[in-house]
């Protein structure tokens, strides 16, 4: 009696490692996408962005949907804004091209996140700007302390960590 209890409890151990397994081979890739791989670490390494952060962003903000428009006008992978578009190719001294060509909106949705974590030296604080502007965070910054007034910027940032923990994970297992 004990033995088939064992062997019962085994078997259900496989069965849930094999599951596991397969959630790891097939589940995860389809949830959380690795794609546009060579374009995220070209500009990951051009403005030194973690890669996991980019994905994470690209996933939250259009869930990987190239030609997502947000209902503020955000627009392509990284949902960038045209006018913050418009201004960062301004600063590249760089022609206006497609905003939702993958490695054009990559592009500069990376330069954004490098030049907001240049600016507060601190990814969730960057991250809190790409969401909400620079121009609600430095409020939210002045009186020293750091106090999300935005209920959308608050889900985001949950979100993206939230994202980062796997896509960290993801990457760590590619090397």
């Amino acid at each position: 009696m004990k033995s088939n209890r064992f062997v019962g409890k085994a078997l259900a151990l496989i069965l849930a490692a094999e599951l596991l397994v397969l959630a790891y081979l097939i589940i995860i890739p389809i949830v959380f996408p690795i794609r546009y791989s060579k374009i995220v670490e070209k500009y990951s390494y051009d403005y030194g962005v973690p890669e996991y952060i980019i994905y994470s962003v690209i996933k939250v903000e259009s869930g990987f949907d190239e030609l997502a428009v947000s209902h503020k006008g955000a627009c392509g992978l990284m949902q960038l804004m045209p006018s913050t578009y418009e201004w960062l190719c301004s600063i590249d001294n760089e022609d206006i091209k497609d905003i939702f060509a993958p490695d054009e909106n990559i592009k500069y949705g990376v330069y954004l996140l490098s030049v907001l974590y240049k600016r507060y030296g601190s990814w969730d604080i960057a991250l809190c700007a790409y969401n909400a502007g620079m121009g609600n965070v430095d409020k939210w910054l002045e009186d020293g302390s750091f106090d999300i007034e935005f209920n959308e910027t608050e889900n985001y940032l949950r979100k993206i960590k939230a994202t980062e923990r796997v896509y960290k994970t993801l990457s760590q297992r590619r090397i």
